[in-house]
């Protein structure tokens, strides 16, 4: 006893648990769903069983799918992909599904078509969504798996096309429960690089070719959302050129195979050069041209009248600038002559509404004290109140000893 280790509840729950997810991550169950129950913060609650044993199940819904989300309800044979695990505070074996989808190719084809209908119905696939590719990327990003031929097929091919270009890899696996978050976080990945650190051109999203099962992240609700909201071009090459994804259809441009993407997103070099020498041969041509052209009028100008008589040339240009300044004189005499006008009348209106004129020809204006507004009548006026008289040098106070209205 003494020289065995006593584990707690607690520690046997967790090593066993360790063990669990450990040797069975990414396991593949067939089975029938039986009590099956929604909890309110939208985990999925179930038993999963044959004919001779069961295992409980949950379905959390933070966990994103692999395939678009499909109708499972009671009694029905599903495939799930998931984990084993053990709950610790109850000690309860369970396996953790990331993907449910109805038992056989047929429904797992049908689960993405109804997500394509109803991506397709929110406008996801219209080619107004479109972006145009760059003519001459100089910063190309790919997302792929580091250790599959897609990338290596971008690279030759580039290196042979497009020498120019600077390859960045933001790695993600392709296939498996995890895909669809890794696809996700290395689009998040490669838009805050373009943001922050060096400006992308373009994205080669994808992988090669593989089985319905091997393809199904990039037909991802979530995977396709985030290429759809990706502000950097994107070029979807998914599989083989048989294989068609929902990532094909919401990017930008679809290319059959990686190595076909790296074609589509960069010029061949050797073509580029010779089509710059093709184009500086024409511009000679046309230089050329242009040049015998105007030689040719040149020489025919001083063969012509004005050439040989040019004192005649001058004269009839002085005789037109005479009378053009003739002309101009005349309009500025006008126009002064209409501005002094309006001046005079302005001067007149203006001194004619002076509010002291009266005062220098004799007259007084009177208000009552504080007042802004002169007196017109006695309206407000009554014994003992005080009056201001202004007068053109000086104002003086006096206080109303009677009110007569006459």
């Amino acid at each position: 006893m003494n020289e065995e280790h006593v584990y707690t509840v607690s520690e046997l729950n967790r090593l066993a648990r360790e063990v669990l997810e450990t040797g069975f991550s990414g396991v593949w169950l067939r089975g029938e769903i039986s009590e099956m129950t929604r909890a309110a913060s939208g985990h999925l609650y179930f038993t999963l069983k044959d004919a001779d044993s069961e295992i409980g199940g949950v379905r959390f819904r933070s966990l994103s799918s692999a395939l678009a989300p499909v109708q499972i309800d009671q009694g029905m044979a599903v495939l799930a992909l998931g984990r084993l695990t053990v709950y610790e505070p109850r000690g309860r074996y369970q396996f953790i599904a990331s993907l449910l989808q109805p038992l056989g190719a047929g429904e797992l084809q049908a689960s993405i078509e109804r997500l394509k209908a109803r991506l397709n119905s929110e406008g996801l696939f219209d080619l107004g969504h479109k972006k145009p590719l760059p003519r001459f990327p100089r910063r190309i990003g790919v997302i792929t798996s580091p250790s599959g031929a897609a990338f290596r097929d971008v690279r030759s091919v580039l290196s042979r096309r497009w020498p120019l270009a600077e390859l960045y890899l933001f790695p993600t696996s392709v296939q498996g429960v995890d895909a669809p978050a890794e696809l996700i976080a290395a689009l998040d990945r490669a838009t805050r690089f373009s943001e922050r650190t060096e400006e992308l051109d373009v994205i080669i999203f994808g992988r090669g070719g593989g089985s319905a099962e091997d393809l199904a992240a990039f037909s991802d609700e979530g995977v396709v959302r985030a290429i759809f909201a990706c502000p950097i071009p994107v070029i979807s090459a998914v599989g083989h050129e048989i294989d068609i994804s929902l990532s094909d259809l919401v990017a930008d441009v679809r290319a059959p195979t990686p190595a076909s993407a790296a074609e589509l997103v960069a010029p061949e070099c050797t073509d580029l050069a010779e089509g710059v020498s093709l184009r500086v041969e024409q511009m000679t041509r046309a230089v050329t041209s242009k040049l015998l052209n105007r030689s040719e009028r040149f020489r025919r100008d001083l063969r012509s009248y004005l050439f040989r008589i040019p004192g005649r040339k001058i004269e009839t240009i002085e005789q037109r600038l005479d009378g053009l300044m003739d002309v101009l004189g005349r309009r500025m005499s006008e126009a002064l002559a209409t501005r002094t006008r309006r001046l005079t009348r302005a001067s007149d209106l203006l001194r004619l509404s002076d509010p002291d004129l009266p005062l220098r020809r004799g007259y007084s204006l009177t208000f009552l004290k504080g007042s802004s507004e002169p007196l017109r009548d006695l309206s407000r006026v009554e014994p003992g109140s005080e009056i201001e008289t202004r007068l053109e040098a000086g104002r003086m106070l006096s206080r109303v000893e009677e009110v007569i209205d006459e």
